[in-house]
């Protein structure tokens, strides 16, 4: 064996351990070796870019370029030390002479669609990272940055897609299942978002503000028992926090149970910033002292700051209808289906003020 192929061949054994020092100084005696081999030079290049030397890694990958024009991956990581040395538009068009020859080269394409969503060019990025999936599907950062930068784009339904392709290759990833509640969240699609975050739960159980989260998931879900034993959670885990205290209070008092939710409301009133969350937690209050009208008033105020808070336009549908105010509950109701077409409760009771309304068909 000749003295290049030894120095390559125990350099290749360290870079496999990621021993990138160790295999730079062998891939450098390659180079010694024989100044004109391509794969020394581009081994060495590749290694002080990976250990952060960008200048040096440059001079190597240019001169590999120089000796073996074909060779598309000294292109695509020349790119890469190009921009962490802050000089996008060469890297951006090295990238572009990389994939003119190679144009599935998944490498090329991921780092040019990091540098396209670091620019702002969203759309561009997402292309980018669509053909590399394209090629190679198996790429859960890959799915995860696309999914981003779709949701980004105001393309929910596709970012869900990529979003659970990251979730099936790396399960049990936090930020995945975060970004894929996210988007179902906004899709309104509460109960799929509630199992995700049931996910999440089960990997950080402590978290307070994902315990809660997961709790106000449950409820828009309807899923009033789960919801409930969640916010219990989150109260064991920090009983001070208002948020949580006003949600549980809310639900308590949404069924009846005064005794239990005064003492919560009263926690969060004292706490909780001027804001719909205060005035919620208020006109629970105000309801379980018989003070209606003040509570009609604050929920009414809600509405108006917020028009698609279900938590406010619950109760406010309720206390109409308890009111005798039946055109006044019949508007709320059918607000409530317009913002979340599966409620049932709301729909029942619609039926029901239409009947009452004369309204038979």
């Amino acid at each position: 064996m000749g003295e290049l192929q030894e120095h390559l061949n125990v350099g290749l054994a360290l870079a496999m351990s990621r021993r990138w020092d160790e295999a730079a100084r062998e891939f450098a005696l390659a180079v010694q070796a024989d100044p004109g081999d391509a794969e020394a030079r581009f081994q060495l290049g590749k290694s002080l870019q990976l250990m952060g030397r960008h200048a040096e890694a440059e001079a190597e990958l240019q001169r590999c370029c120089q000796i073996d024009g074909s060779r598309v991956e000294a292109r695509v990581r020349l790119a890469m030390a190009l921009s962490l040395q802050g000089r996008r538009d060469e890297a951006v068009a090295l990238l572009k002479e990389a994939l003119a020859k190679d144009s599935g080269n998944v490498l090329a394409l991921n780092t040019l669609g990091d540098l396209q969503m670091a620019a702002g060019q969203l759309d561009a990025a997402s292309k980018a990272w669509e053909r590399s999936l394209a090629s190679q599907m198996n790429q859960a950062e890959t799915a995860f940055k696309l999914g981003y930068a779709l949701e980004s784009l105001g393309r929910l339904e596709d970012a869900v897609a990529r979003y659970r392709v990251a979730r099936q290759l790396t399960p049990g990833r936090l930020p995945v299942l975060l970004a894929l509640a996210g988007a179902l969240e906004r899709l309104g699609r509460p109960l799929d978002a509630a199992g995700v975050l049931g996910e999440a739960v089960a990997l950080r159980g402590e978290d307070v503000a994902l315990l809660l989260r997961w709790a106000l998931a449950l409820d828009a879900a309807g899923e009033g028992a789960a919801a409930e034993a969640a916010l219990r959670q989150a109260r064991q885990g920090d009983p001070a926090e208002p948020l949580t205290a006003g949600r549980l209070g809310l639900l308590l008092a949404a069924r009846n149970q005064a005794a239990e939710a005064r003492p919560l409301l009263e926690q969060a009133a004292l706490a909780l910033g001027e804001g719909p969350d205060l005035w919620l937690v208020k006109a629970a209050l105000a309801q379980a002292d018989s003070r209606s009208d003040d509570a009609l008033a604050i929920y009414q105020r809600v509405v108006e700051a917020d028009p698609t808070r279900l938590g406010a336009w619950e109760p406010l549908a309720a206390l109409l209808y308890r009111r005798g105010d039946l055109p006044g509950a019949q508007k709320a109701f059918q607000r409530l289906v317009e913002i979340k077409p599966g409620h049932v409760d709301a729909h029942v009771r619609l039926g029901s003020l239409h009947l009452k309304l004369g309204r038979k068909d």
